[in-house]
C-alpha cells in the first residue's frame, strides 16, 4: 500500500520550505471566491464586493477616486480600445490591490455599463457623500 500525503504540492514547490512558499504568494486582501464570483458576474459576489469597497479603508479611498474620475464625464478619445466587463473588473482588481493605474478604457466602460457602474461606482459615490456631508445621506435615498 502506498502512503498518500494529506497535502498536495504545486510541482515547483518541491524542496521549498513552507515559509518560503508563503512569502512568494501574491498578497491580496479580497478573497479568491469573491474575486472569481465578480469576474463571473455572480450576483452574491457582486454584492459582497460592494460591501468590501464600503468597509475597507484602502479600497474605499480608491473607489472614491475612481468615482470622481468617472464623474468628470470626459469624452473618450476616438480610438480608445473598448473593454468588456471582464477586462474592466480585472483592471479594477489590479488597481485596488496592486496600485496599478486604471486604463481610460476601463473608466469609460464604468460610465457606460449599468452593471459595472452599479457595483463599482456606487460605493465610491456613497463614501464620497459620507465624507463630504453626512446630512446629505438622507437626501440621497
Amino acid at each position: 500500500m502506498i502512503a498518500v500525503p494529506h497535502y498536495f504540492f504545486w510541482p515547483f514547490d518541491v524542496g521549498i520550505s513552507k515559509i518560503d512558499r508563503e512569502r512568494t504568494r501574491a498578497r491580496t486582501h479580497i478573497a479568491d471566491a469573491v474575486r472569481l464570483g465578480v469576474l463571473a458576474q455572480e450576483e452574491g459576489a457582486e454584492l459582497r464586493i460592494e460591501g468590501h469597497l464600503m468597509a475597507c479603508d484602502v479600497c474605499g479611498e480608491s473607489s472614491i477616486s475612481i468615482w470622481e474620475r468617472a464623474r468628470e464625464k470626459a469624452d473618450p478619445a476616438a480610438f480608445v480600445q473598448r473593454y468588456s466587463c471582464l477586462q474592466t473588473r480585472n483592471a479594477l482588481f489590479r488597481h485596488l490591490e496592486e496600485g496599478r493605474p486604471l486604463a481610460e478604457a476601463a473608466v469609460t466602460h464604468l460610465r457606460e455599463c449599468i452593471g459595472c457602474g452599479q457595483h463599482f461606482l456606487e460605493p465610491g459615490k456613497a463614501l464620497h457623500t459620507l465624507a463630504v456631508d453626512e446630512a446629505a445621506v438622507a437626501a440621497q435615498d
